[in-house]
């Protein structure tokens, strides 16, 4: 099914103004993510040196997406998406200004780190539904939805992965509090480039009476299993999760390993630089890519890239080559992503957009922890070079969900 939002009394400057602002928004809330990813750990571990409790933080940082993405969807559904973005990012900028005050003061504890961090991830939960079902209101062509999609992409990969972690780390470095102070900023600067954004398509409610919370779930979770498409995508996404996260998990193990790479961890923070620039190179060429060669195509080719470059990264010794690789397969990481959100905003009602969203993300990033575990099993009885090859044959095991694709209509 392939729906047309109702734009009515929206100009296109307006629109183009709003997308903008949200790509913006993005770039910035992204890199005080990552400013946080690579903050909370180490202020966990300069609390304790256990291990159960540094890892109480990113068990924290995963529970949002079982117990407050369903939620999440439900509410985006029903809450203008202005407001719910700019919440969200107000939200997240007090709780971790609260964590900056604790850290300035000598009292914190790795329980306030492990709340602070939930309270992010449910802000992204939020955030993001919102800002995609504003994405689909505003793009008024495929392509501009291609494109938006792609930035909005590489963005998040700019701040969350490139520019994020290495400000994160080297602002504690310099003063434990100062990369959650920065952190809170970011938050705020975002809420203030979201005022930008359209209110007529922010606050476009649904029609009709609201469900209850638990027939609202089974609503967005039904469209998605009858909706053979969608359907389709969902499964596509939770096997490339899970091939993606084979690798991811044992990487830095791989990486300083005599049996991998054997570089330094110095060596080990350029891979992760060439993996973020692959992810936002992808993001600002897929929608071209899309115009030429079709939605369908695109993800082929995403797919087969990664399933390549895992081999790749599983027969070399060279750090050069992995960097080339591992950049090479989050290009198609970021094809394929943006190729899978165009396809959800169109082929969605816009009043269900949020639940299926939500639905979606548990079928599809569900697979991630698993994956992870997986490649460590599999290291741990055939060697670091094991989980790269199974995750070549699970990438080129996805291709098998393009096949079922009818078609990938535009709108």
């Amino acid at each position: 099914m392939t729906t047309e939002p109702n734009r009515a009394g929206l100009a296109q400057p307006g629109r183009r103004r709003g997308l903008r602002a949200l790509v913006a928004a993005q770039g910035v809330s992204s890199a005080g993510d990552g400013v946080f990813l690579a903050a909370a750990p180490l202020a966990a571990a300069a609390i304790t040196r256990d291990p159960a409790a540094v890892a109480a933080v990113t068990a924290a940082e995963y529970a949002p997406w079982v117990v407050i993405a369903p939620l999440a969807g439900v509410y985006v559904d029903r809450w203008p998406k202005r407001t719910t973005m700019i919440v969200a990012d107000l939200v997240r900028a007090a709780a971790v200004a609260v964590l900056a005050g604790l850290v300035a003061l000598g009292s914190v504890s790795v329980a306030a780190i492990a709340v602070c961090a939930f309270i992010m991830v449910a802000g992204v939960a939020f955030h993001s539904a919102a800002a995609e079902a504003v994405v689909a209101d505003l793009a008024t062509e495929p392509d501009e939805l291609h494109r938006t999609n792609g930035h909005l992409q590489s963005s998040y990969n700019a701040g969350r992965q490139l520019l994020g972690p290495p400000a994160g780390s080297l602002a504690f470095s310099t003063a434990p509090w100062l990369p959650f102070a920065g952190d809170a900023v970011s938050f705020a600067a975002s809420a203030v480039l979201l005022r930008a954004v359209p209110s007529e398509a922010a606050t476009r409610q649904p029609q009709g009476p609201h469900q209850s919370v638990w027939s609202a779930l089974r609503a967005g979770a039904a469209y998605l299993a009858g909706h053979a498409q969608l359907r389709a995508l969902a499964i596509l996404t939770a096997v490339a999760n899970l091939s993606a996260n084979m690798v991811m998990g044992i990487l830095v193990l791989f990486a300083t390993d005599r049996a991998g790479l054997g570089i330094s961890t110095a060596g080990y923070g350029l891979l992760l630089v060439a993996l973020a620039v692959g992810g936002i190179a992808g993001g600002a060429v897929v929608s071209r890519i899309i115009r030429r060669w079709g939605p369908r195509t695109t993800m082929v080719a995403g797919l087969a890239a990664q399933g390549l470059s895992w081999l790749v990264l599983a027969a070399t010794s060279s750090p050069v080559a992995a960097g080339a690789a591992l950049a090479v397969a989050f290009a198609g990481v970021s094809v394929v992503s943006v190729c899978v959100v165009s396809a959800r905003q169109t082929h969605t009602p816009p009043e269900l957009l949020g639940r299926v969203i939500s639905a979606f993300r548990v079928v599809g990033n569900g697979t991630s922890p698993i994956g992870a575990l997986l490649g460590g099993l599999i290291a741990a009885e055939w060697g670091l070079r094991a989980p790269l090859v199974a995750a070549a044959v699970v990438a080129v095991a996805a291709l098998t969900c393009v096949w079922t694709l009818r078609s990938l209509r535009q709108r």
